[in-house]
């Protein structure tokens, strides 16, 4: 028998490396607007697209499945084994998620114009 913490566990990990991934997309997107579109970072922003399109349609085939069908799954895997490998994903995620949110941050402010030395900016 599943313990039922465990499938509502597996949902919100699930839900969270989404998140984290469609907020990869968003700030990547970001960065080649602040510094213009090239080869490898556009195919790079393809693959993060990709990859937020699987954990979308993987969060909604698991979701259509019975939770009978899912708690076999889950035992036939060990609870410990599926949450853990989840969770380095999610961890993977939100790696990645603040690499690509400070390489944005770190853009922007490199792009703002500086004021020239003696110059006062205008408010």
């Amino acid at each position: 028998m599943l313990d039922p913490i465990v499938l509502p566990t597996l949902y919100f990990i699930a839900v969270l490396e989404l998140i984290f991934q469609a907020g990869v997309v968003f700030y990547a997107y970001k960065v080649t607007r602040i510094t213009g579109s090239f080869r490898a970072w556009t195919l790079i922003i393809a693959a993060f697209s990709l990859l937020t399109i699987q954990s979308v349609v993987g969060l909604a085939l698991t979701l259509s499945l019975p939770a009978d069908q899912i708690a076999s799954l889950i035992s036939s895997v060990g609870e410990t084994t599926a949450i853990l490998s989840s969770m380095v994903t999610a961890i993977a995620g939100a790696l990645l998620f603040l690499g690509v949110f400070g390489l944005a941050k770190r853009f922007e402010s490199q792009a703002k114009p500086q004021p020239e030395h003696g110059k006062k900016t205008p408010v």
